[in-house]
């Protein structure tokens, strides 16, 4: 690590990371509303499982 890079400022460093990796960016949200009933594949992979 050359003296440079030990300075710099961490968020900095966090956004040029993200900006050459979108994917490291926070996992969306797929059902924000959980009342939302689970799909018949869920309940039949659930039914299986028991």
């Amino acid at each position: 690590m050359t003296e440079q890079q030990s300075h710099r400022d961490p968020e900095a460093v966090a956004q040029e990371l993200l900006r050459e990796h979108p994917e490291f960016d926070e996992v969306p949200v797929i059902e924000i509303d959980e009342t939302v009933p689970p799909r018949p594949e869920e309940e039949i992979a659930d039914a299986v499982r028991e």
